[in-house]
């Protein structure tokens, strides 16, 4: 939780001088004393160029440039100056912005209740509404249960041939053994979507395990969820209810939770279940609305007929605002996550720039608000893009790519799940840097991004970062890095920064780019991918 605190200004005396302060870091392994090196400060034009980027987007002054506050339109303001600069032309809806209607949302207790209806009686059950801004406050319908409540092709069915319309799915929060790293978080990430797509007005997610304490049908104390004001594939009611109660559920139906877990245990298929309650919800739900831009700038492509095709180019500008104090420091300032992407996404439209050419396609170079607050910046454009949505072609993503480590490979997130991996290989040769395999693959980096919300419309997308073997001294800067500074405000100026590795990898992204803009056909998911079930965006 982020609480507001008071806000501190710096002048910009400071800022500059904070430029040349990145002090000097190494990280030891236990096999021997070799460190890896920092530079101190930048020593070539173009090193200076990225960090300069950083210097303004990461400043105190900036206050961590939470997504709705009027630091975050500053930052917005600095990076549209920029494309303005690099000869791009607007593309948003008001000039290069694109303002991002969301809201803030909270349930009021007084009025609200979700009630499951017998034949005989009413319950009341301890439950928490997993809320957001778009959700409706009234459902009504019959109960079904869907096993896993998961549809992923070629791997796991539960709704084959089950007809959810006007009705509430009821599934174990859980996911079935034998998945991917991949599926397995696509099919969490993907399932609540696809039961409303489906046509389910509610559901029901039963949790492994008994609830912790007492159970509340309100969101817990504290600042309420943000997420966008409307969204067509949020709009049902989800719930969790505790293991605990959830026998209660199954009464009547002749099969108990308990059978449907030693199954689910066993690893055996779980039925399809009519179940005799009914579900009535009624929220009460206080909604506050606001708006954050995104920053749209656009290189119109050069081949008359590809340049209606359109390449994203993304990363998310914002952060986490004014938190709770660590070490008396209160901003989030979040350099590395991700002032560095949006100094990679500025420098690659300055490359084109300076060079004078063009994609075959059009490039659009996309800053999004509210990565933080759950990819939202990123889901507004894929669902309004500014564009032909049908012209919309690949997204290609940074966020947080650690230039904090020499550069020698490269982690390419979904480069075997659509042919973009085709164009990136002959780029990474001719730069000497190894495509490496993930060695974390149970982070599912792949889909924990912007390049997220334009998979789940069926774009295929790739995400970048700088890569590093399980077990070397790399690994070790990188995991303690995401230990200390990830999301605290120690992520700023001062931390060890590698700028070799951040231009290497700027050379690198903008060649990739220029690949994508370049190719003959249009990107396509392989057959074999989850993703290729995923319904296109568009007509």
């Amino acid at each position: 939780m982020i609480v507001l605190a008071q806000k501190r200004f710096f002048s910009i005396d400071m800022i500059l001088r904070r430029y040349f302060l990145a002090v000097l870091s190494c990280a030891a392994v236990s096999t021997g004393a070799r460190q890896l090196h920092a530079q101190q400060t930048p020593a070539t034009p173009a090193e200076a160029a990225w960090w300069h980027h950083i210097t303004v987007i990461a400043a105190d002054s900036m206050h961590g440039r939470r997504t709705g506050t009027a630091d975050y339109v500053k930052a917005a303001h600095y990076v549209a100056d920029q494309f303005r600069s690099m000869g791009l032309e607007p593309g948003g809806t008001d000039g290069f912005f694109q303002p991002v209607h969301l809201a803030e949302a909270r349930i009021a207790p007084e009025g609200s209740s979700i009630v499951l209806q017998t034949a005989t009686s009413a319950d009341t059950l301890p439950l928490t509404v997993q809320l957001k801004p778009s959700t409706v406050a009234e459902a009504d319908g019959p109960m079904v249960f869907v096993g896993y409540g998961l549809n992923l092709p070629g791997a796991h069915d539960d709704l084959a041939g089950v007809d959810l319309h006007g009705k509430v799915a009821v599934y174990l929060n859980r996911m079935p053994k034998g998945l991917g790293a991949t599926m397995f978080a696509h099919g969490r990430a993907s399932r609540w979507r696809e039961l409303q797509r489906l046509g389910a007005v509610a559901g029901i997610a039963i949790a492994d395990a008994p609830a912790p304490g007492r159970a509340r049908l309100t969101r817990p104390a504290g600042r309420p969820v943000t997420g966008l004001a409307e969204d067509p594939a949020e709009h049902g009611i989800l719930v969790n209810v505790a293991a605990d109660n959830a026998e209660q559920i199954f009464n009547g139906s002749g099969h108990t939770y308990a059978e449907m877990i030693a199954l689910a245990d066993a690893d055996k298929p779980l039925p399809t279940i009519q179940l005799r309650p009914t579900f009535h919800a009624r929220l009460q739900i206080e909604r506050t609305p606001m708006d954050a831009p995104n920053v749209v700038g656009i290189l119109r492509g050069s081949d008359p007929v590809l340049r209606d095709q359109y390449l994203i180019v993304s990363a998310h500008l914002d952060h986490l605002g004014i938190g709770r104090p660590v070490n008396g420091d209160s901003i989030y300032n979040g350099a590395i996550d991700n002032a560095s992407g949006i100094a990679t996404l500025l420098e690659t439209a300055r490359e084109f720039h300076d060079r004078k050419v063009r994609g075959r396609r059009s490039v659009i170079f996309l800053a999004v608000t509210g990565e933080e607050e759950g990819e939202l910046g990123s889901a507004y454009f894929a669902l309004h893009p500014t564009v032909p949505q049908s012209g919309v072609v690949a997204d290609l993503n940074t966020d947080m790519y650690f230039p904090i480590i020499p550069f020698t490979g490269l982690f390419s997130y979904g480069w075997d799940e659509s042919d973009l991996g085709k164009d990136i290989m002959p780029v990474l040769k001719a730069h000497g840097i190894a495509n490496l395999e993930d060695p974390e693959p149970e982070q599912v980096r792949f889909i924990r991004s912007d390049q997220y919300s334009f998979i789940q419309r069926g774009i295929p997308s790739l995400a970048f970062k700088a890569g590093y073997v399980k077990g070397t001294p790399e690994m070790k800067v990188v995991t303690d890095w995401v230990a200390n500074r990830y999301h605290k405000p120690s992520d700023d100026l001062q931390q060890p920064v590698n700028f070799k590795t951040a231009v290497a990898f700027d050379s690198l992204y903008f060649d990739i780019v220029r690949a994508v803009a370049d190719r003959d056909t249009r990107p396509a998911w392989y057959k074999q991918s989850v993703f290729a079930s995923i319904p296109r965006a568009g007509p």
